[in-house]
């Protein structure tokens, strides 16, 4: 793990050193650029910046959005923010300080260029951690959370019993830990969120000191406001910190601390939420009770490794089969795994260059959250046999939900819940179909305004917010958006984890034998589907040329991946 981030920083590097020197057609063609920018109008100020606006023709795939960092391709010194963003008209702004346009740009914004992204963040901090936690292991004194973490040993506490809910069983085995690691598995719909709240309110009330951490400052507050709303349910005071990212102060109790060199000083007890540049700062130390990581299957094993010395009782929160980490470089061993995908590795089906793991959290090792209280149960069996051994179930409540199918007037749906295949061929498409397209709009415009009765028992016609339209590819999604109503919620994936909605609809968008780079592994991954299926509450209806399913696998995995795609055409 020493050398994780030196590896993973060596492809961004060379990237935007290859996008500097890259022709306009290049720059054009990358969806992390934006070609052929041209200023609009004359800089104004704000505050101690200035923004200039700019159009570009909308016509490119762009997968920049609104706060990205980005400089012009021949002004590798200079970093400037996108404050707005829109890409289906071409418009953008960048905002850069006064005393950065003074004494790098002379004053004034470039007339026209290309935009690249700005990747690199600097993990120094992580390093020394990691470099630090190594000098530890040899000297013997590893610490007990890191131990129990890279030796998969399960908390001391029995685990789930027979009486016990998997929210009773999780609170008290986190309050019974005396140094270790535990892992919590939630499927979609299962209540992470709910539990890993409650079990951080017992914690708080027991006197402990608490850190939430992530990836993203936004899962970050995401848990932060269930412990809060679980306080108030309880009556119970919250205080604690957030630090860096966006300031909020709609939770009371909660101060915000902007640099995290003021953390430590400013953290009097109770929890603090912050990332790995947080929590692997020397001051944090075996400074708290409890560390969780929310969404550990894309936090990777180097962080979290490097941020678990601050406690000595460590709880991942997460599923390993929905969507990965990114990596960018290339690891030796296990040293490219997120947390908890180490924790979860499955040694009897493990080989040296492809690992395995359980679908399933081991019952003598972790908690597994059973029951969804999202999906119905004709959408539940299906991601239950598919992807978690039949071990997910679906609350009562969930059979409830369902959509009328008239006695007339519907050729393209005729369910009321669970899984519909709507196949089309088409031919020569790769990121993008208007088949597709169409096949969806005129899915949307079948279902508009049909009755959907909820798990509550309320009745009430489906309207615009009730859907979700999701693509593999951005080419996908924009051509989605162009037809469908404003307000659509369209995405690809990786947008929509966390989300749900009564019907959700995916479209595959590529043409048999039309895989592109990415191969059918892309579209076809189980953890992507898994993710896009389980979003629908009570109807998921996927798009796609159904000549795929009988694609010719050239490996175990693709026969595995082309199995899935059957069980979809068979519903």
């Amino acid at each position: 793990l020493i050398d994780f981030h030196r590896r993973e920083e060596k492809p961004i590097w060379w990237r935007m050193f290859e996008r500097a020197e890259a022709t306009p057609d290049a720059l054009r063609d990358d969806p992390g650029c934006i070609e052929g920018i041209k200023a609009e109008g004359s800089p104004s100020p704000d505050k101690k910046s200035f923004l200039q606006h700019y159009r570009f023709d909308p016509l490119q795939e762009c997968k920049l959005a609104s706060g990205d960092k980005v400089m012009f391709s021949f002004e590798l010194g200079v970093t400037l923010s996108i404050v707005e963003l829109d890409i289906q008209k071409g418009k953008l702004c960048l905002k850069v300080g006064k005393k950065t346009l003074d004494e790098k740009l002379n004053g004034e914004f470039p007339a026209h260029g290309s935009l690249i992204p700005v990747e690199f963040i600097s993990a120094a901090c992580i390093q020394a951690a990691l470099s630090e936690v190594a000098g530890s292991h040899l000297r013997g004194k590893l610490p007990r959370s890191i131990k129990a973490l890279l030796e998969r040993t399960p908390p001391s506490a029995r685990l789930q019993r027979p009486s016990e809910t998997s929210t009773e069983a999780a609170i008290r085995v986190a309050a019974e830990m005396k140094g270790g690691c535990l892992v919590i598995q939630g499927p979609p719909g299962t209540g992470k969120t709910f539990t890993a709240s409650r079990m951080i309110h017992h914690l708080l009330a027991a006197g402990k000191k608490v850190g939430i951490s992530s990836n993203s400052h936004k899962a970050v507050i995401n848990l932060l406001s269930a412990c809060h709303a679980a306080a108030v349910e309880n009556d119970a005071p919250f205080q604690g910190i957030k630090v860096g990212g966006e300031k909020i102060t709609f939770l009371t109790g909660l101060r915000h601390v902007q640099t995290t060199a003021d953390a430590r000083s400013a953290f009097n007890g109770g929890v603090v939420g912050g990332t790995a540049w947080l929590f692997t700062r020397p001051e944090w130390t075996d400074a708290l009770d409890y560390l969780f990581i929310d969404e550990a299957g894309q936090v990777s094993l180097a962080n979290a490794t490097a941020m678990a010395r601050c406690t000595a009782n460590l709880i991942l929160l997460g599923d390993q089969m929905q969507l990965e980490q990114p990596i960018q470089g290339s690891h030796p061993g296990n040293a490219g795994l997120s947390a908890l995908q180490y924790a979860l590795m499955d040694p009897a089906q493990s080989k040296p260059d492809a690992p395995a793991f359980h679908a399933v959290v081991p019952s003598d090792y972790g908690i597994f959250l059973n029951e969804s209280r999202r999906m119905h149960p004709d959408v539940c069996s299906f991601i239950s046999g598919s992807i978690y051994q039949g071990g997910l179930r679906s609350h009562p409540d969930c059979s409830r939900q369902s959509i009328a199918v008239p006695p007339v007037g519907h050729t393209l749906v005729g369910r009321s819940s669970g899984i519909v295949f709507s196949g089309l061929e088409h031919d020569g498409n790769v990121q993008q179909s208007d088949e597709e397209v169409e096949r969806v709009t005129a899915i949307y415009d079948e279902l508009l305004g049909r009755e959907y009765t909820d798990k509550a028992g309320v009745v009430r016609p489906l309207a615009l917010e009730d859907f979700l339209f999701i693509a593999p590819y951005n080419a996908q999604v924009r051509a989605l958006q162009a037809e469908l109503p404003d307000g659509a919620r369209v995405g690809s994936v990786d947008k929509f984890q966390g989300q749900e909605a009564p019907v959700c609809i995916l479209s595959l968008c590529s043409s048999f034998g039309d895989y592109g780079s990415r191969g059918l592994a892309f579209i076809l991954d189980r953890n992507r589907i898994n993710v896009a299926i389980s979003r629908a509450q009570c109807l998921a209806i996927v798009v796609a040329d159904p000549r795929i399913a009988g694609a010719e696998a050239v490996s175990l995995e693709e026969m595995k991946l082309i199995n899935l795609l059957c069980k979809l055409v068979k519903g």
